[in-house]
């Protein structure tokens, strides 16, 4: 079985943040094209860019996590105003940063451990 691109990514430190992000979730994520990125400037841009690359079966896995990260950053763009104290907080807190209650669950992002 061979492996397939999930994605290419402008720099090191996007591709390989996401890779972290995806090798944290069990996943096995392969980076290729890594040591051509320091000839950005010297060779076409695009020549520079890095794939991941996951196995066939991985690929929905990541499609999902990569769903729940995205929606994990638009719920952190929000504000949420806490019941107790009505002080603002970030949308993807658990906590209120002011007094502690415990914010909704419904604002919590879904990620978990694995």
């Amino acid at each position: 079985m061979t492996r397939v691109r999930f994605g290419v990514y402008r720099t090191v430190g996007e591709a390989r943040l996401l890779a972290g992000v995806l090798e944290a979730s069990g996943l096995s994520v392969e980076v290729r094209g890594e040591s051509l990125a320091p000839l950005s400037g010297e060779i076409p841009s695009t020549e520079t860019w890095l794939e991941l690359w996951l196995w066939p079966h991985e690929v929905e896995a990541a499609r999902q996590l990569i769903a729940e990260l995205e929606e994990n950053r638009e719920a952190a763009e929000q504000e949420v105003q806490c019941p107790r104290c009505r002080e603002e907080n970030p949308g993807n807190f658990e906590l209120c940063w002011s007094c502690g209650l415990d914010l909704p669950s419904t604002l919590r992002p879904r990620l978990r451990a694995v």
